[in-house]
């Protein structure tokens, strides 16, 4: 492991789980596309960007085990929440204690629930800091998940601010390219050429 993700290593030791459920929800995580794109790039590390209660990133742990790779998946997210989340049906998931969401220990529960704590590092911070942090340690990736805001701006944001930290060969690809307008006009505005898979999924590959 690079130092400068060293640094960030979480002591599972001292997380108390059990006062959460396994809850693993999600939207589309178990699709082909994890499973087809990881025996792709066959990665020493993923970068997820967006990861909720971390059903998408522990999927695509449980297939390196399976394989088995030496991977390990970087989870990038503020666990704040989404946009749309704000007033609407998914605030409830936020969990709110005194008006700040614990969503984060729920998706720290699930990596103990599924024992993948050797392979799930959480980095808690918003995408483009985070980004700024792996780009001056120069840390890179065969594989990159973007699935954070679904906002025009935020999404071409991501794209431009992860495609440098992607290695040669590698993968970048993102969800929701069938439900939101803002991530089609995002996608096609980085001016990369990309497929999409299954309708959903759009896929971006370095040369």
């Amino acid at each position: 492991m690079p130092d400068a993700l060293d640094r960030l290593f979480f002591d599972w030791t001292h997380f108390h789980y059990t006062a959460y459920p396994h809850d693993m929800q999600g939207w589309g995580s178990d699709a082909p596309i994890f499973a087809d794109l990881i025996a792709e790039t066959r990665p020493n590390l993923i970068i997820e960007v967006g990861t909720w209660k971390g059903a998408s990133a522990l999927h695509m742990a449980n297939i390196c085990s399976t394989i088995p790779l030496p991977t390990q998946i970087l989870c990038i997210d503020t666990w704040l929440g989404a946009y749309e989340f704000i007033g609407a049906t998914g605030e409830r998931d936020l969990q709110r204690i005194y008006g700040w969401p614990q969503v984060y220990y729920q998706f720290l529960a699930n990596v103990v629930y599924e024992a993948q704590m050797d392979r799930i590092i959480p980095f808690p911070q918003t995408s483009l800091i985070a980004a700024r942090y792996l780009w001056h340690h120069q840390i890179r990736a065969e594989l990159i998940y973007i699935d954070g805001s679904h906002d025009e701006r935020d999404v071409y944001a991501d794209i431009h601010a992860y495609w440098p930290l992607l290695k040669p060969g590698g993968v970048l690809f993102g969800d929701d390219y069938d439900s939101f307008e803002d991530v089609r006009r995002a996608v096609a505005a980085t001016g990369h050429a990309f497929d999409v898979a299954g309708g959903r999924y759009w896929v971006m590959r370095h040369d």
